[in-house]
């Protein structure tokens, strides 16, 4: 299976993480825009997970297939569809085109 035009229309923009430690012994994160990749976005159900201190959140998976892994890397960030999401893995697939695992917590 080889992506058209057609399939191609979600854009995300590709976030590098900075993180630095204060004077304090925290951290600040920021994330800055490197670049924009365009792909098949595929999100899952999303649901709701409670960890042992009871706060709940919503979890979600999604694959998002492009054409280019370049600037990419599990653990790299996308913004897709208003959303932050984690790089979980990256498979190469078919046709030299490049099948993203995200997450989204």
């Amino acid at each position: 299976m080889s992506l058209t035009a057609r399939d191609v229309r979600t854009p995300a923009g590709v976030y590098a993480l900075d993180e630095v430690e204060t004077d304090f012994g925290g951290r600040v994160r920021d994330l800055t825009i490197t670049a924009t990749v365009w792909g098949d976005f595929r999100p899952g159900a999303p649901g709701v997970e409670t960890p042992p201190d009871g706060q709940p959140f919503v979890s979600q998976t999604a694959d998002f297939i492009c054409r280019s892994a370049e600037g990419l890397s599990v653990g790299g960030w996308l913004n897709a569809r208003g959303y932050d999401w984690r790089i979980a893995s990256l498979d190469e697939i078919a046709d030299g085109q490049t099948r993203l695992r995200l997450e989204r917590l």
